[in-house]
Parts: C-alpha cells; structure tokens; sequence
C-alpha cells in the first residue's frame, strides 16, 4: 500500500476511486521571469513573453543589438561640452568654497589655467586634437583604403596591409600601451601579497617612460627577463586564480600590442608594404616621408595631450567623490559621453576643445564628417558635414551645423535667447569670418536655440550601422 500510495505503482483495478491518480486540470505557472525590476528580489511571475515587445513580426525575437544599445545611449547621454561647462562654469565656485577634497580645486584650477590660448595656440590646439582623434588620416592612407576596396587585388598584399596596419598602430600607440601595462602591473601589486607586491613595484620603477616612440626593446626584455617570471613564480607558489590573474590576463593583452610598435617591425611592415607594385605605382616618396616624420616627430609638452591628461586626473578625483558625492553623476556624464564617442559604431571624428580665449572661457565639441552623403552633385569635391556645440561662460550655449562643399557653404546657426536683439550682428560676423577663409554662402539660416540637437538627428549616417550583423551579448 506504501507504494500505492506514494503512486510508484500502478493503482490495482477495483481500488477505493479516491485513490486513482487524476490528472491536474490547472496549467503550471509559467518559470519564464522576464521583466526583473530588482535583481535582488523575483517577483510574481507575469504572462510576458519573449515576442511581446514585437509587433512587425512575433516569428522571431526581438533581441536589442548592441548598435541598438549604442544608439539608445547616445540619444539619452549628455554632451561632455554641456557636462564640462556645468562642471566648471557653475559648480567649481562650490566645490572651492566647500573646499571638498584634497587636490581636486587645485586641479581643476590647473585644467582652468591651461585652457588660456592665443591664436597660435588655439590653432595648434584644434590640430592636435583632431590628430589625436584620427590616426588613419592622409593621402597614404587614402590609398590603401582605395587598394582594399578594390575586389580584385591578392590575398597576399591585403595580408601586408593588415600587417602594417597593426604595425603602425603600434608603434602610435607605445606611449599608451606602456602606461596600460604600469596600470596593470600596479593593479597586479595592490591585489598581491605584501612582500610579491613590494618586488613588482620595484620593477615597474624601473620602466623607462622616456622612451621614444618604437624604442621597445629595453622595456621588453626588463619585462621578460624580471616581471614576467616574478608573475609566473607567484601564481605558481599561490595558485591565485581570481582577481591576480585576471589583471596579469590585461597585462599580457597590452604587452603583446607593445611588443608589436618596435621600430624594426614597422621598418620591415613598410619595406613589405611598398614592395607591393600596387602600393608603389600610388605612393609617392612624399607621402611616405610625411607618414614617418608624423610617427617620429619629436612634440615634447604637446597642449593637446596636456589637457587630456589633465582632465582625466580630474575626472579620477572627481570619481572617487572627492568634490563631493552630489556631483559625482556629472564626472560620469561627462566620462561616458567620452566613451561613446570613441565608440567603434561612431562614424565620425569627435574632438572635445577646451580654451580661454581672449579672457572668454569656452568648452566646444565637435563632430565631423568628412565624406557627408548629402554632398551636391552639380558641385565638385567631397561634401564635409559638421556639428558644432560650444558653451560660453556668461554667454550661453550655441549650436552650429554647416556643410562645405567646393568652397561653398550651408549654415545653420542656433544661439542663445537672450542674443536675439543682436541677430544681425551675428550674422554679419559670421559672414565676415566664412569670406576671411574664402568660402562662400549658399545658404544661412539663424535662430534661438530652443533644445539641443541629437546627433543623430544632424547625421543619419549613424544609422547606417543597423546594415550590420545584429550582434548582441
């Protein structure tokens, strides 16, 4: 009867009805959780399913892709111009006052000091920081874009490309992939045992920062010969598996991209590349030199990158709360609008400038594409689409779209409201500068600025990405 009862067996014919296994009339409730709110509690299971929120075609999921992602962030991310000009313009009285933070006033107020330009200064900024955007950029380059799109070069010479290509990533990119690996390395040493971590970061000091671009080999085999098997003893003696290697994973990924930048592997990519009849026929001994000198040309100091570093400093102080917790969101505001727009979707170069002009404070952003669909047929030459925003202090926020192509010029030009009296002095200065530069006026159009435009609304380009393998993590 025990088994009868338990229903192992099945129930003998003629036994008492209530003892017959019935079968249960009501559906179990669905495990499907799809809309957690809290991921630290689950809540009562709902009806939803994986096709509700497609109305076009419920025979597939609709599974939001990573560009999909992208996009979403970019329309609800704050411009890092605005974010920057919050920071600085309006809070940084506060945060001096309130004397938050041991540093983070001072360095603000050295971010501050190194905005002021002249003119000089002002146009060498703008380029150094379009070169620090665009490394692929020139006639070179234009050419090998040309050779690889064309269906019937060989395997063998797109192979040499992509090498060179690698190669001269590398070698631009030395600087930065050494601090990468002493941030690595330091990590490494914070999460080690107190006598490892002491031996490692006397080795990271002894590191040569100085080393000019392509000179790899001293750190290399400082690296191979000391860090590497200290690392390796270490995880060996321990058998720490967590966040140790983990970091020492990092550390080898930038390694390995140090170790290609030495100037002997870019002289061999480059010898190989022009080796190529195609690549020799279109490169001229101009543009190879112009490559070079722009590799290993000698820019101690550079304002550019100056700045950049500077306001990272400030962002990593700002990070950690030290100007105070109620403005911690701008530093993520401004930090993430950075990092979308180095973003591998965004089409176009974005340069972030900040300047004290002629005793008037400004941080501008710009966006450019150089290669806009919208271009006229009728005129010759390529159509380059812009998008300007800049933040004046004690003046307001404007807005700048223009196309330029052949010389001529569309603009639309959004300034704030309070400016309205002065709309056709605006218009005449700007119509003076665009002359000064030989350009000329197809069309203008000026107004307040209402709301801030979304950058895709000012380039459709952007969407484009959706013609891409739907990918999603």
């Amino acid at each position: 009867m025990a088994a009868d009862i338990l229903r192992v067996t099945t129930p003998l014919t003629g036994q008492d009805p209530a003892t017959r296994v019935r079968s249960n009339t009501q559906e179990p409730a669905s495990t499907n959780i799809n809309n957690v709110i809290n991921p630290n509690r689950v809540p009562k299971t709902d009806s939803k399913g994986l096709y509700n929120d497609q109305e076009t075609n419920k025979f597939s999921p609709n599974l939001k892709s990573n560009f999909d992602a992208f996009l979403q962030k970019l329309a609800n991310t704050p411009g890092m111009s605005m974010e920057a000009a919050k920071l600085f313009f309006t809070r940084y009285g506060s945060i001096v006052n309130a004397g938050m933070g041991e540093g983070i006033a001072a360095e603000m107020g050295k971010y501050l000091e190194m905005m002021k330009v002249n003119d000089t200064e002002l146009l060498a900024l703008l380029k150094g920081m379009q070169s620090s955007s665009v490394k692929f950029t020139g006639d070179f380059f234009d050419v090998l874009r040309n050779l690889m799109s064309n269906k019937n070069i060989s395997t063998d010479a797109k192979s040499l490309i992509l090498d060179f290509l690698k190669r001269y990533d590398a070698i631009t990119a030395n600087s930065h992939s050494l601090e990468n690996i002493m941030s690595n390395l330091n990590n490494i040493a914070d999460r080690m045992m107190k006598s490892s971590a002491e031996q490692l970061r006397e080795l990271v000091s002894t590191l040569d920062t100085t080393s000019g671009k392509g000179n790899v080999a001293e750190n290399l085999a400082n690296m191979r010969e000391n860090i590497i098997p200290l690392l390796a003893k270490y995880i060996s003696q321990t058998k720490d598996y967590g966040s140790v290697r983990d970091n020492i994973s990092l550390f080898i990924l930038n390694f390995t991209r140090y170790e290609m930048g030495s100037k002997e592997a870019f002289s061999d990519a480059l010898n190989s590349l022009l080796g190529i009849p195609e690549v020799a026929s279109k490169v001229s001994n101009s543009m190879v030199a112009e490559l070079v000198d722009g590799i290993f040309a000698n820019i101690p100091g550079d304002h550019a990158k100056v700045l950049q570093d500077q306001l990272v400093t400030v962002l990593t102080k700002g990070l950690d709360g030290q100007a105070g917790y109620q403005n911690t969101q701008v530093f993520q505001n401004i930090l993430q609008s950075a990092l979308l727009n180095e973003s591998v979707y965004m089409p176009l170069l974005h340069m972030m400038i900040p300047a004290d002009y002629n005793g008037k404070q400004m941080f501008s952003e710009v966006w450019v594409d150089p290669d806009s669909n919208e271009r006229n047929n009728n005129e010759g030459g390529n159509a380059v689409k812009l998008l300007v925003k800049f933040d004046i202090k004690d003046l307001g926020f404007f807005e700048m779209i223009m196309l330029v192509q052949n010389s001529k010029v569309d603009m639309q030009l959004f300034y704030p409201e309070h400016l309205e009296p002065m709309k056709s002095q605006i218009k005449d200065g700007i119509f003076t500068i665009v002359q000064r530069n030989d350009l000329k006026f197809r069309s203008y159009m000026a107004d307040k600025c209402v709301q801030p435009k979304p950058i895709s609304d000012v380039f459709p380009k952007l969407f484009e990405g959706r013609n891409m393998v739907n990918v999603t993590v």
